[in-house]
């Protein structure tokens, strides 16, 4: 059977796509592993199961390959922090935001802890990890505004209460960066962070 254009052109994509995304899934599990600083080309083609030619077709160097990882991850957070039209109590909306902070660092730990070295040496990635961080904490700014605005919070500093918050929450992170937890840890240590943050900011009658 005589193939139509765009079935011919459909699959060398489809090959792209997959190639792409082989050395990008390699590439995370080698800088979790051994660090990006001492990670190599060579260990992500050997890891991938491509060769050097492969890699270079779509990446002009390691550095563009964790630009292009970080920029996916940005990504995913502005889709993340798209405002929801909930039916949950606050209590309940402010842990299932805690819930998709932690797993955030927990599933993307690969980029992350390369991102973190890459920004010890160069203030490109350093920009790149702040715009991340604060795309990030915009769920926990938007949710106590509106909380103040409707009176359900204590009187005290909105600025200094998000930063105090995020950096919280950027710290254990940090931690599950470095050892990764179940969904179940995960899920408890949502729920603690939750306690903490509601009846620290929020009146009980909230």
């Amino acid at each position: 059977m005589k193939m139509s254009r765009s079935q011919k052109t459909t699959k060398p994509d489809r090959r792209r796509t997959l190639n792409q995304d082989q050395i990008k899934i390699c590439a995370m599990e080698v800088f979790s592993e051994i660090g990006y600083m001492k990670a190599t080309v060579k260990d992500i083609t050997t890891r991938a199961n491509v060769g050097h030619g492969t890699f270079y077709h779509y990446f002009k160097n390691k550095n563009d390959l964790l630009d292009q990882l970080v920029d996916d991850l940005f990504e995913k957070v502005n889709q993340d922090v798209q405002p929801k039209t909930l039916s949950e109590s606050l209590y309940e909306t402010m842990k299932d935001e805690a819930g998709t902070i932690l797993d955030f660092y927990n599933q993307n730990r690969g980029v992350l802890l390369a991102l973190k070295e890459a920004m010890m040496v160069d203030q490109h990635y350093k920009d790149k990890w702040l715009k991340i961080s604060e795309r990030l904490f915009k769920r926990i700014e938007r949710d106590i505004k509106g909380s103040m605005k409707k009176g359900y919070c204590h009187n005290m500093n909105i600025d200094i209460t998000i930063r105090a918050l995020a950096c919280m929450f950027e710290g254990y992170g940090h931690h599950l960066m470095l050892q990764p937890a179940s969904p179940r840890e995960t899920q408890i240590t949502a729920e603690s962070l939750t306690d903490f943050c509601y009846k620290a900011v929020f009146k009980l009658e909230a």
